[in-house]
């Protein structure tokens, strides 16, 4: 144990922090990106020694743990699979045992990693629970709060908190009784929660997206209902996200309606933290808006219980810039010698309000605090639904309006690395959709036609949704597919269905509508499309950009299956991605035998565009200068043609 030498330790809180470089020798076996790597505890240790941190905490050294604690929560072969993994007699199998998990890697250097992960998170729990430390801060990978009993998953090789919290229950002399745990990864503690699942001695809270199950580890396991069993019913909190972009307001209404109240009454006796920082401003897993603020205010919101005994464990966080000031502004708060500078005036989401209300009821039998309603004078202060967008199309609130925090968005600027200039071993945003889509191999050998109808005619434009970046005109670049290869074929048709323009202002492109085409056929009508021939993986990737960037990709948004529907329906209303003005996906056809899909609005929309309620909208010069530009180049129609053509279509009723 390595202290702080300076005059004032004795009237400074006593703060550990272990980190051990040798955590780093986990890493892809073929070298390639990923997420989950050594960069990011090597950006956090070094963040925290740039600040001057070292020096103000208590630095204690790393050792593995031993299997009779690991024992306490995971099955004998789990044990000896984490410890044997790394051995030169797995070196021809060990990709392929890999493979049989979810979202997992090996390589010589794991076996190791894990062991010195949870070791770490024992020393500095024990360490606290003796009082020879205030708190503790455990800079750790690999993560642990996704590894079940038998089965690692999700990055997490051992579940280092819940060996951790074992620990501490069974030493009777060092007076632990009952633990908080609070689970503030962007994704479910899955493994956490079903270890301790019947434990009344443990109140395990979690807070994450979930999205109705869609958002990684998916499934129900995340849901309000799932409340505990037996004596331990009641001790099981989840606070599910039905969306991203949830942020400081959001996170801090569940801890002062929930989670605070439910804390009081239960009166922990220390409080562990499952510490992950996915749900940070930038996180390109997480696609929430917490600051480092945000998580500081968190903190020192649960620096009341216990006496301020808290250990934090690094769970997620894969934006380094993110992950490594949230991490400094809670070493910050645990040593109490600074105070804490910023402010937050936003209002939650109307979600949140509904979720936060869902909790309470289903945990009121449980915890009599919750039985009262909230206030309808709180609940309605509410921030209008928050998306940012690549595409033509914008995201919309209930009320038809399009509304951006332009404070939000310089934060998630400030931080937030474009995908396409990521690079291997940092944060791959195409290693990160390869983890956690298996279902992209199989629809890779799929191909469509996908007939485009508005600026995607300009075939540089619509490689921004293949290639990533952005065009002349432009005002946001796109992300891009996972697969960038471009377009096998290339061919132009003429379409029996009314194009025409709609919306006044976009993200994209500013003032001024854009294009729509009318889901039903009418042989009055003609239209012009641009056909290219993708695949169905890249087709659930344009999809994506064309309606809401910020979807979970664990599972594809228009798979096999909705292919044959739509073919057999004519077109298929995406329920996933209804919120975006290109959800409908309709079926033009065949060419040689390949499916011919474009994605468009609704009939119902159609008829909010003819009433009035949504309006009908001239195309900006850029925009209208795109789509010409892509007639002509597609060399369909001269200059004035196509011009008559956008002209028609954008004042002609319907």
């Amino acid at each position: 144990m390595e202290s702080n030498s300076d005059s004032t330790t004795e009237n400074r809180r006593r703060v550990g922090l272990i980190y051990d470089e040798r955590m780093c020798r986990h890493f892809t076996p073929d070298g390639e990106g990923h997420p989950e790597n050594p960069n990011r505890i090597l950006a956090i240790w070094n963040r925290l020694q740039s600040a001057g941190i070292r020096q103000r905490c208590v630095v204690l050294s790393a050792k593995e743990a031993e299997d009779e604690y690991i024992a306490a929560v995971h099955t004998k072969n789990h044990i000896d699979l984490i410890k044997n993994i790394s051995s030169k007699k797995f070196d021809s199998r060990r990709e392929r045992i890999a493979a049989k998990y979810n979202s997992i890697y090996f390589n010589e250097g794991s076996s190791e990693a894990a062991y010195l992960a949870a070791g770490s998170v024992l020393e500095v729990a024990e360490q606290v629970a003796k009082g020879v430390l205030d708190s503790a801060f455990a800079i750790i990978r690999p993560p642990g709060h996704h590894a079940e009993e038998n089965e690692p998953m999700g990055f997490c090789l051992h579940n280092n908190v819940a060996v951790a919290t074992s620990l501490l229950l069974n030493k009777r002399e060092l007076g632990i009784n009952k633990i908080l745990i609070v689970d503030w990864d962007v994704h479910h503690g899955n493994g956490t929660q079903k270890m301790f699942w019947n434990d009344p001695r443990v109140l395990f809270f979690s807070v994450h997206r979930y999205e109705f199950g869609r958002f990684y580890p998916a499934g129900d396991d995340g849901s309000h209902i799932k409340i505990g069993e037996g004596p331990g019913a009641g001790y099981n909190i989840n606070v599910p996200w039905e969306n991203g972009w949830c942020g400081d307001a959001d996170y801090l209404a569940v801890w002062d309606h929930v989670l605070i109240p439910i804390a009081k009454d239960f009166s922990p006796d220390i409080v562990i933290i499952s510490a992950g920082f996915d749900a940070a401003v930038g996180d390109p897993l997480g696609g929430c808006c917490v600051t480092p603020y945000g998580y500081s205010m968190m903190l020192k919101k649960l620096m009341k219980f216990a006496q301020g005994k808290i250990v934090m464990a690094l769970e997620g966080g894969y934006n380094l810039a993110s992950l490594a000031n949230s991490v400094l502004a809670c070493v910050e708060v645990l040593l109490e010698d600074k105070p804490l500078v910023g402010s937050s005036e936003a209002d939650p989401f109307e979600s949140t309000w509904r979720v936060i209300e869902a909790v309470r009821e289903e945990l009121s039998p449980f915890w009599p605090i919750l039985k009262d309603e909230l206030p309808r004078k709180l609940i309605s202060r509410q921030a209008p639904p928050i998306q940012i967008s690549n595409s033509d199309s914008d995201v919309e609130n209930d009320s038809g309006t399009h509304i951006v925090s332009e404070d939000l968005e310089k934060a998630i600027q400030d931080v937030v690395q474009p995908f396409s200039e990521l690079r291997v071993g940092v944060n791959s945003n195409d290693d990160v959709n390869a983890i956690y889509a298996p279902w992209r191999s199989e629809l890779s050998n799929t191909d469509v036609w996908y007939a485009t109808f508005g600026s995607n005619m300009c075939k540089s434009r619509f490689l921004c949704y293949i290639e990533g970046g952005q065009v002349e005109g432009m005002r946001k670049p796109c992300t891009g597919s996972l697969d960038k290869s471009p377009p096998k074929e290339i061919l132009w048709k003429t379409f029996s269905h009314r194009l025409f323009f709609g919306r006044d202002q976009t993200k994209t492109w500013g003032p001024g509508g854009v294009a729509f085409l009318h889901p039903e056929s009418n042989s009055q009508d003609k239209a012009y499309l641009c056909l290219y021939r993708i695949t169905l993986e890249q087709f659930n990737d344009v999809l994506l950009q064309e309606n809401i960037s910020s979807l979970d990709t664990s599972s594809p948004v228009f798979d096999l299956t909705d292919l044959d529907s739509a073919m057999k329906k004519r077109y298929i209303s995406l329920e996933v991605l209804k919120r975006g003005w290109y959800h409908n996906v309709v079926y033009m056809g065949n060419e040689n035998g390949i499916p011919i899909l474009t994605m468009t609005c609704t009939l119902s929309d159609v008829e909010s565009f003819k009433s009035g309620k949504f309006p009908l909208c001239a195309p900006s010069k850029e925009y209208a200068s795109t789509l010409v530009g892509g007639l002509v180049g597609g060399k369909l129609l001269s200059e004035d043609e196509a011009m008559a053509y956008i002209l028609e279509a954008s004042t002609k009723p319907l």
